[in-house]
């Protein structure tokens, strides 16, 4: 699951010659390559977009799901986020193991370690930062308690063993489930090529098997490790499940298109019946795997109808950068808290209150969503400014220049938010 994506635009910003500022591709001598290693970079530059040109649709799905969690925790209207949360964060998990490359079943060592450094390093790195940021937080009353240095010392090392989190990052039990779920598949399938068993068949069994451990876990005599409970089989599940549906070829296929509205139906009338999700379904996890699994394949097929709409650059913006959001959005929604509190005149101890104040006005849920989905974009935008670029150029014998080709990518990079706010881009389609 590719939930980064790479910097600005470097071939719009302007080039130096003779005097005369030029605009398009840059003058490789500037950049201090030479022509072939120029011309070499470029030709890896079109095939990596058109390999993201193919998976637009996915980025969409993963634009809107992320959107769908912020409203989750924003305090929609109870009926809304019933309906949403039997497929949203599957979708992640099955839109990973659509994207998982086949060389992993042949190279297990290169991709664990892939799925590691894509996983389990930002989990480690942020829940550190924000463990130590713990008792700052505490003093701002987003914390109600602060940790000693023994309990800090402690959760730490639960940090490392993916035992243990910080509330204001609820949503990284997903990265959690992801990991574990990304090394199984990986070890499943390898074991199953291995033996030439490497089957449609062969893989659901996986799945079932999978399912039937998240509905029986609890009946256990002895209780698993929490980082292997219902939800990272579940996790397992969806994620072999997506790997399924692009090996078969259901991706492609034109007869799910027109039955998306219909199993899309099928989570919406049972939200009406049954409050279930991944963390909340264990006996009733086969039930809610079908139920989820129908949800996913209708919203796929959605947002391959979106892939030429007019929102299509906006959700595919938001769509790289889900890492950032689900980070980021519980804090965002502490400045809309505050300014309530001082509005209302509540006391400030209700800062605390996790993930919204409990009692707002009926409508405050959509002002949540725009500033849990907005406040982290901002974050991503800021640490992606182009200082390691001037970095690398500010040393050369025309400073003004240099000075002037960061201001440059600095304009690039809010004209590209302002486009990605009002046009489409028109990508081919494959």
């Amino acid at each position: 699951m590719n939930i980064l994506i790479t910097g600005a635009n470097w071939h719009t910003r302007p080039r130096f010659r003779k005097g005369i500022r030029h605009f398009g591709h840059p003058n490789p001598l500037l950049d201090g390559i030479s022509e072939t290693t120029y011309q070499q970079s470029e030709k890896a530059a079109v095939a990596q977009n058109m390999e993201t040109k193919r998976d637009l649709y996915l980025d969409i799905a993963k634009g809107i799901c992320i959107i769908l969690m912020v409203l989750g925790h924003s305090g929609c209207p109870e009926w809304m986020n019933r309906f949403m949360v039997l497929f949203r964060m599957p979708c992640f998990f099955f839109i990973s193991g659509i994207l998982l490359s086949d060389r992993y079943l042949t190279d297990v060592k290169g991709g664990i370690c892939k799925k590691l450094k894509g996983y389990y390093q930002p989990y480690v790195k942020w829940t550190l930062i924000f463990l130590l940021l713990h008792n700052t937080f505490t003093y701002l009353h987003i914390y109600e308690t602060s940790y000693t240095w023994q309990e800090t010392a402690i959760k730490i090392v639960r940090t490392i063993i993916m035992t243990g989190g910080e509330q204001l990052l609820g949503g990284y039990w997903f990265l959690i489930s992801l990991t574990w779920a990304s090394i199984g598949t990986i070890v499943i399938l390898s074991a199953l090529r291995n033996k030439n068993k490497l089957t449609n068949v062969h893989i659901w069994e996986g799945v079932i098997l999978a399912v039937l451990i998240a509905s029986t876990e609890h009946l256990l005599p002895f209780k698993l490790p929490a980082q292997f409970g219902p939800q990272t089989f579940l996790a397992l599940a969806f994620f072999m499940s997506g790997y399924i549906y692009r090996k078969s070829g259901l991706n492609k296929s034109k007869h799910l298109s027109q039955l998306y509205v219909l199993l899309l139906l099928i989570p919406a009338i049972v939200s009406v019946f049954a409050d279930l999700s991944m963390s909340t379904a264990e006996a009733l996890s086969g039930g809610y795997f079908v139920v989820a699994l129908s949800g996913i394949i209708g919203f796929i097929q959605l947002a391959k109808k979106l892939e030429h709409d007019k929102v299509v650059a906006l959700f595919n913006y938001i769509g790289n950068k889900t890492l950032y959001i689900l980070t980021f959005h519980f804090l965002a929604f502490k400045p809309i808290s505050y300014i309530l509190i001082r509005l209302n005149g509540l006391p400030i101890s209700d800062l605390s209150q996790f993930p919204v104040l409990k009692e707002t006005s009926s409508w405050m849920w959509t002002i949540y969503t725009v500033a849990g989905i907005c406040l982290p974009l901002l974050v991503w935008e800021l640490f992606h400014l182009p200082f390691l670029r001037f970095k690398k150029i500010k040393n050369k014998s025309n400073y003004y220049e240099s000075l002037s080709l960061l201001i440059w990518e600095l304009k690039n990079k809010v004209v590209k938010c302002l486009m990605n706010l009002t046009h489409t881009n028109h990508f081919r389609k494959v």
